[in-house]
């Protein structure tokens, strides 16, 4: 709410309509600032006012955020990022190009569904291990329930290890639990792939979901919010390590990370 706050104050200064101080905090300088904006109802609460004023100024700058409506979604959420980086940096965001992002192999992780990855990784739902995570987790599809620990395939056990510790340490745990990188999507699971009939890597335990409810599983770099910046350093742990982002790779699926190669 802060980086929001903070943009809010930016925009109203630029107008004209604030000279406080660009400190995050909506007090009465930033609120008089929004009353003189047509369209943002002063009777709102502070939350939908500022989101309001987001919205109207992003459609005016031509950013497509859906409807002008003062509520907090994925729409608003998009365009919000995209308002945030023209402002910062005076241009849009660049476009999505898969072929930019080049991910090493260490691991020599095979590419799915080859005679290769059976060799490698064995059948499905064989030579699990139980990890330990170095952070608590909260399990996505009901976050009051707490975990330490997942079972993957052994693999790629050590892999795991390594890279939480590395987003613990990059991180901290304040912000891995902000950025939601602590609502676990799970790993282990004997299944389809979504809408279809081929195993999920997630069957050998050799993939990773993460905060699925905000990533979902057809929404492109313009909903998704590990598509964020803020998410960089996240992606560099894992791709270090040669894991693959259906997200930065295929731009849908973007709670998804596996340790197997996509065919070319």
């Amino acid at each position: 709410m802060i980086k929001r706050i903070k943009l809010v104050q930016q925009i109203l200064k630029e107008k004209g309509l604030y000279d406080g101080a660009i400190d995050g905090i909506a007090g009465p300088k930033t609120m008089r600032g929004l009353s003189r904006i047509e369209g943002v109802d002063p009777d709102l609460p502070k939350t939908r006012q500022i989101t309001k004023f987001i919205q109207i100024d992003a459609t005016e700058r031509g950013i497509g955020i859906g409807p002008i409506d003062g509520l907090w979604g994925p729409q608003t959420n998009a365009g919000f990022l995209e308002l945030e980086h023209r402002i910062e940096h005076g241009e849009p965001q660049p476009p999505w190009r898969p072929e930019e992002i080049e991910v090493p192999n260490p691991n020599r992780w095979p590419v799915q569904r080859t005679q290769e990855f059976n060799r490698f990784f064995g059948e499905k739902g064989e030579n699990l291990k139980l990890i330990d995570f170095p952070y608590e987790m909260k399990l996505a599809w009901d976050l009051r329930t707490r975990t330490r620990r997942t079972r993957c395939h052994k693999k790629v056990a050590d892999s795991v290890q390594r890279i939480l510790h590395k987003v613990k340490d990059i991180y901290g745990e304040e912000n891995i639990s902000k950025l939601h990188l602590d609502h676990f999507g799970g790993c282990y699971n004997e299944r389809a792939i979504r809408n279809g009939s081929a195993w999920s890597m997630h069957s050998w335990g050799i993939a990773l979901d993460f905060d699925p409810s905000r990533n979902q599983l057809n929404w492109g770099r313009d909903r998704a919010y590990l598509a964020h910046p803020d998410y960089n350093e996240w992606w560099k742990c894992w791709e270090e390590e040669g894991w693959i982002s259906l997200g930065r790779k295929r731009n849908f699926d973007w709670m998804h990370i596996q340790a197997a190669r996509l065919p070319e």
